[in-house]
């Protein structure tokens, strides 16, 4: 009777037994994942940038100009680095439009730089991309042959969008300009290359252009090397000045 009764005790002890080893085991599994995580994390925290890849394609900027830009944060975590940051550092650099970063584990910042385009000079110190935006290198080189575009201040893409319709007027005729420039009271004035100077005005300047490019083969390329000035604000024709005192200013009618 006493042995039932003990082995009735066990029965009832053992599941309880069970379940604290169980608990135990359950604890101390949980404490070994804990610390691992933790030193994972650590590990991974610490993690430092050691190389910076560049793509895109680089024509005025120089690998040493975006090392010299991200030189502050070689050597950070991987996990802390501020990318906002290194995009404005980059980024103040006046011939990079645009830049984006990435993280390549382990060690690795990739950088992908967009540069600007000049299009137009503006001013004398100043650049023009396509869309009409300034930009200011330290340098504006002379030799780039670029057209000069002046304006009131605020007038940059408009100046912009109007020297890209004139010169697609011009252009195909063999003539290249030189410079457009937007005054005070909305007239135009574009020169070109060879010093001749068209006279455009106000009133609807891509008319008198097109009116222009329409009859210069036929009526004034063979005589340009002789004509200093186009005055295309007459309704009905074209003005030209000769450089010449002994030749007359002649109107040139149109049908």
């Amino acid at each position: 009777m006493r042995s039932r009764q003990q082995s009735s005790n066990l029965q009832r002890v053992f599941p309880v037994l069970k379940k604290a080893v169980l608990a135990s085991l359950l604890l101390a599994l949980l404490a070994l994942l804990g610390l691992n995580s933790r030193a994972v994390f650590d590990d991974v925290a610490s993690q430092r940038i050691e190389f910076v890849v560049i793509e895109g394609e680089l024509l005025r900027v120089t690998e040493n100009d975006v090392q010299a830009a991200v030189f502050n944060f070689i050597n950070r975590s991987m996990v802390s680095v501020d990318l906002d940051q290194v995009k404005a550092a980059l980024e103040g650099n006046a011939w990079i439009k645009s830049a984006s970063l990435r993280r390549k584990w382990p060690n690795t910042l990739i950088v992908d730089v967009t540069e600007e385009v000049p299009i137009a000079r503006w001013g004398d110190s100043q650049l023009l991309n396509q869309d009409g935006n300034i930009f200011s290198p330290p340098v504006v080189d002379l030799q780039l042959n670029l057209a000069k575009l002046s304006g009131p201040p605020g007038s940059e893409k408009r100046v912009m969008e109007q020297y890209q319709v004139f010169n697609q007027l011009l252009y195909p005729k063999n003539i290249r300009i030189a410079s457009l420039d937007l005054n005070t009271r909305g007239a135009w004035t574009v020169k070109l290359i060879n010093g001749v100077t068209l006279s455009v005005g106000s009133i609807s300047p891509v008319m008198r252009v097109r009116r222009f490019a329409r009859i210069y083969d036929t009526v004034f390329a063979a005589h340009m090397a002789d004509i200093e000035r186009f005055d295309l604000r007459y309704e009905d024709g074209i003005a030209v000045a000769y450089k010449t005192a002994a030749t007359n200013e002649a109107l040139v009618l149109m049908q």
